[in-house]
């Protein structure tokens, strides 16, 4: 099943706020997914900060493996400050999972207000 990624560039706080409306159940999602993230982000010709709002994204247990190898490539590619909201308890286990393996941000915050004052905070502490 073919999803998609709503992207949307908050320019007062520039931050990437992506809403991927996904199930990753096989290798082709992992590499349309992927893609998505790479042709929006190209644009911005540098790393971003980036929130993403996992209320509508799962990964099936058999991909799992698979598609953190590509989580991670988008988190340390492409990716400065990041912060998830919101995913099922599942998916954050694949999440921090593929945290781990790859050395990866896996970070949470509870709200999207509370995403965007932790990269704040991340940027301040980083001198950026």
């Amino acid at each position: 099943m073919t999803g998609i990624i709503n992207f949307k560039h908050d320019t007062i706080n520039d931050i990437v706020i992506a809403t991927p409306h996904w199930k990753i159940e096989t290798s082709e999602d992992c590499k349309v997914w992927y893609d998505q993230w790479v042709d929006y982000l190209k644009k911005f010709n540098r790393k971003v900060d980036c929130i993403m709002v996992l209320d509508d994204f799962s990964i099936s247990g058999e991909i799992a493996a698979e598609w953190g190898e590509y989580r991670a490539k988008v988190i340390k590619d492409l990716t400065r400050f990041s912060y998830r909201v919101n995913p099922n308890l599942l998916t954050g286990i694949f999440i921090k999972t593929s945290g781990v393996q790859y050395n990866a941000s896996s970070k949470e915050a509870k709200t999207l207000d509370s995403a965007v004052e932790a990269i704040k905070e991340e940027r301040l502490k980083a001198g950026v």
